[in-house]
């Protein structure tokens, strides 16, 4: 299999979290969208995306407001809000242990697979290219990731 046709799968909190913070990022700055708008305009579970927009505005990536004009909006520039920001959030949703990427048990720095030093190093690298990426460049046109080997 070529390596390039098969992309490492964030939890599903953290697409929510990102398909939503993105969909706000492309609204006219400053309104307020209710959650039954989001989950129309990305196609996600409402009472799920409702859980992840509380847990981004009790960070400060989004604003929050009740009432009929009320919902949620971007708290700050999208050009300063970036994605390990959003995924870091909401990866704190995901219940239980982090499963090991090879094998078939829990894995951690405690009781390390094989592997665990080379995952912990390509997720190290993961991190830092998350964190160079806003909510603004993923919505420029002609956004794309310098390439390059993970180091």
């Amino acid at each position: 299999m070529n390596p390039d046709t098969r992309l490492l799968h964030l939890p599903l909190s953290s697409r929510y979290a990102v398909s939503a913070a993105l969909y706000l990022a492309k609204v006219p700055a400053g309104e307020y969208h209710m959650v039954g708008e989001i989950s129309r305009m990305t196609e996600l579970s409402p009472s799920y995306l409702s859980k992840i927009l509380q847990r981004l505005a009790n960070i400060g990536v989004l604003d929050s407001r009740r009432g009929a004009k009320g919902g949620y909006r971007l708290r700050r520039p999208a050009t300063d809000i970036t994605l390990s920001e959003i995924v870091a959030t909401s990866r704190h949703l995901e219940k239980g242990p982090v499963p090991c990427m090879i094998e078939a048990k829990d894995c951690d720095a405690a009781e390390p697979c094989a592997m665990h030093q080379f995952v912990a190093r390509a997720e190290g690298s993961l991190w830092r290219r998350l964190d160079a990426i806003t909510l603004a460049d993923l919505g420029a046109p002609n956004f794309e990731l310098e390439q390059g080997e993970i180091k």
